[in-house]
Order: structure tokens, then sequence, then C-alpha cells
């Protein structure tokens, strides 16, 4: 029996619903979905994080049937977001994904949602999938780094602005067309009217697309040092002093 999944805009899931009912299918209750169908041979629930699993006999084709209704945006698409922001260990990583009509559906097929809903292993799977054809940009900034620039600034959000801009310049220059997305850390946005800046910023593909690539780099550099995840400050104050500073965010410790 097939197992498939897709990340369906959630703007169209009215749509596919109604589609899915003309045809046939019925509704029945599965908790923490929007909706969920079947004909009796295949099962369908779309999930709130977006992705829709297929399931049964006739998986494949009613799969290849939404995603002909989805169609193709007609223009790129770039989303941004980060991850390590609010973890004592490792760095920080900023991370823009480039979406092009071209690669939308094959995108939507690996079912990017946010990572915090993903468990490491799959979300790791999911990102080695996504950098073999999405056109992404990344920047690591490690411990050491993030702690001198703080103590000169004094404030995460605008170092966050200052890495973003970094990031977006060039693509500014390379996509002038392109729609820009960042999943929003402040109350203000930073970046003007050229850069759409809200929260819940991975309901866009490209934002969801880019959470997950900032995080598997975030793990693996966590992994290479052997380090834990989270925000256990009890841990990071044990951590030798002349190493803390390439390995954790010292501001963290601070007050």
């Amino acid at each position: 029996m097939a197992n498939l999944t897709l990340r369906l805009p959630l703007e169209l899931k009215d749509k596919v619903k109604e589609a899915l009912l003309e045809l046939g299918f019925s509704e029945r209750y599965v908790p923490n979905t929007f909706w969920s169908l079947t004909d009796g041979k295949t099962y369908l629930n779309l999930y709130t994080s977006g992705v829709l699993l297929f399931q049964g006999e006739g998986a494949k084709e009613v799969f290849g049937l939404v995603s002909s209704m989805i169609g193709m945006p007609k223009g790129v698409m770039v989303g941004c977001d980060e991850a390590g922001k609010g973890e004592v260990f490792g760095p920080l990583v900023l991370c823009c994904s480039v979406i092009k009509p071209e690669y939308y559906t094959r995108v939507l097929s690996v079912s990017p949602t946010d990572s915090k809903r993903l468990e490491d292993k799959k979300l790791l799977k999911k990102a080695e999938l996504l950098e073999g054809f999405v056109e992404h940009y990344c920047r690591v900034v490690e411990p050491l780094e993030l702690n001198i620039l703080y103590e000169e600034i004094k404030n995460y959000n605008r170092l966050l602005d200052r890495f973003y801009r970094e990031l977006l310049e060039a693509l500014f220059e390379k996509y002038p067309d392109a729609e820009f997305y960042i999943d929003a850390y402040s109350h203000t946005n930073p970046f003007g009217s050229k850069v759409v800046f809200k929260t819940k910023g991975e309901e866009n593909l490209a934002v969801a697309v880019s959470s997950i690539l900032a995080r598997a780099k975030y793990l693996k550099w966590l992994y290479e040092k052997n380090l834990p995840k989270g925000s256990d400050l009890s841990l990071a104050r044990k951590v030798p002093k002349e190493r803390a500073k390439e390995l954790l965010k010292v501001f963290f410790l601070e007050g």
C-alpha cells in the first residue's frame, strides 16, 4: 500500500477538497487535520502543517490528480529563515531558498514544513533531498563571531537584520522581480516593502525550505562538536571559559 505526501498550498485546500468530493470522496474525522477524505480505497489527510498524506490502493493516481490542480507560480519566490537563534549552544544559521516555477511541484513533493514539526532524522533526509535541486544561500555565524559582534551591537535582532541583508543583497540583484519572504523575528519590518516580513512565515513554501536547510546545518554543527540541543543554561555554564566563546552564545548567560 503506497504512502505519499505533498505540501499543499493552504490557499488551495478548499478547492482541492471540493474537487475530490465531486469525484465521489466523502469526509471522515481525523484529529489535527483540516480535512480527511476517502473513496473507500484511497485515504487523504490534510494536516494543519500543510502536508497532504495519500494512502491506499489509488494513492499514486490521486497524488497525480491533486498535483495537477496545484499549477505553477508565474515567478520566482525567495524565502528566508534561521536556526539556532534561541539555543545557547552552536551557531546562528540563516538560509535563503530560491523556488523557481519549474521546481515548484518537485519541492512540494518533498513536503517541506516548519522544521520545528520534524524529527531530526526526517528533517536531515528532507534537507538532503532539497539541497540536491533547490538554489539556496546560507550564512553560518560561528559562536565566536556572533559573541564578538554582540559585544559591539548588544541587540540580537539588529544582528539578524545585518546577516539577512548580506544574503538578500545579491538576491535582490539576481532576482529583481522575485517575491521575497522572511519569517518575522521582530515587530517591525527592517527590509521595507520589498520583503514580506510576517510571523508564521514558514507557511510560505520557500521559507519552509529555508527552515529545514538552516536547521540541518545547525544540527550537523552540533553533531560534529558533540554538543546538545536546547537552552540548558546550567549545562552551558559548565563549559570551560576558554572554550565557551567558541561553542556557545555567551550573551545568553549574562545577567
